[in-house]
């Protein structure tokens, strides 16, 4: 039969070939409605990894981030402190996740940007191994003495250092870690001889400086802010660009005499690598709203970091820069890789 339909031409199907067509059609869209819709992410908890213990700064602020994250997502954020080997254990178990946007690491910079120079072996690669996400903020190296300690000054405590070589004993939350470097930094700017004392974590290595059974300590101002307050530790000097809003009468080393010095660290939200794309955006969006919140922002200021958000390139380009400026640190600070 031929139908003809202004000016074309159509010949119709034979019946056992239009049958043959419709059970095709019928097959077809029986396997369409089998098959599941993708749900929405997220639609189940996140697991956000910190790698270090419970209680310090960096968990504190992890965890203000984690509330109000969970709230934007509306779905819970756990926070697991898988805390060991300096931050290792923790990054390491982040890098191994399943990378579905479901396992995150409260990155701290020191894992990214000072281990991969000083450790060989690592058993992550910070540029391979991770998708960055959002960055959270930024807190600076302080380098405090004990209260009781007779210098005021930094200038006060570097001619302490020369009449008294090695016996200056400085504490810090562990070997090869970036308030090792800073210490190191530091004897070799001045031209003075300190005592490196490494602890297994910033809480006993503070708890020793303000007791007085070291001298001083190089750590994050978190930590170290309670004994400040309280006149157990004395802040000599801040190791960032800028002054710190929580103690604006110290000055930073540049305005010391120490140009270049700046140690400052990062926080901030990263995956294993290859979460998806869209999980990435809508984190990333997420977790700029959280860092607007003023209560979360208030957490991190109170905590002696600075709040930030920005796009991931904006990470990126922190990082890269945060890494060059500590290979520098590494070169003059003469402390090898292990």
């Amino acid at each position: 039969m031929v139908n003809s339909t202004a000016g074309w031409a159509t010949v119709a199907p034979s019946p056992r070939l239009a049958r043959r067509r419709l059970m095709l059609l019928a097959g077809g869209l029986a396997v369409v409605a089998a098959r599941p819709a993708r749900a929405a992410w997220p639609d189940r908890p996140i697991r956000l990894i910190v790698a270090y213990p419970p209680g310090g700064g960096t968990d504190i602020m992890a965890r203000a981030v984690a509330q109000k994250l969970g709230e934007i997502l509306n779905q819970p954020i756990v926070v697991e402190n898988r805390s060991g080997a300096g931050g290792t254990v923790g990054t390491l178990a982040a890098a191994q996740a399943r990378p579905d946007g479901y396992t995150l690491l409260f990155a701290n910079g020191g894992e990214f940007a000072v281990k991969p120079l000083l450790e060989r072996g690592l058993p992550y690669d910070p540029g391979t191994d991770f998708d960055l996400i959002a960055m959270c903020g930024w807190t600076p190296v302080v380098f405090a003495v004990n209260g009781r300690l007779p210098v005021r000054t930094l200038g006060e405590f570097l001619d302490l250092a020369r009449r008294q070589p090695g016996q200056i004993n400085i504490a810090n939350s562990g070997s090869r870690g970036t308030m090792h470097l800073a210490a190191a930094y530091l004897a070799q700017r001045a031209g003075v001889e300190l005592t490196h004392v490494p602890y297994r974590g910033a809480a006993p290595a503070v708890g020793d400086a303000a007791g007085g059974t070291v001298q001083g300590v190089m750590m994050g101002l978190p930590p170290i802010l309670p004994q400040a307050r309280e006149g157990r530790l004395r802040i000599l000097g801040v190791m960032s660009s800028r002054r710190n809003a929580n103690i604006p009468d110290v000055k930073t080393f540049e305005e010391l005499g120490f140009p270049g010095f700046d140690l400052s660290n990062s926080v901030g939200i990263a995956g294993p690598r290859g979460v998806p794309p869209d999980a990435v955006a809508m984190l990333n969006a997420a977790v700029n709203r959280v860092m607007a919140d003023e209560q979360v922002r208030r957490i991190f200021v109170d905590n002696g970091a600075e709040p930030v958000n920005g796009s991931v390139e904006d990470y990126r380009t922190f990082l890269a820069n945060e890494t060059a400026r500590m290979r520098e640190v590494v070169r003059i600070s003469g402390v090898p890789p292990e």
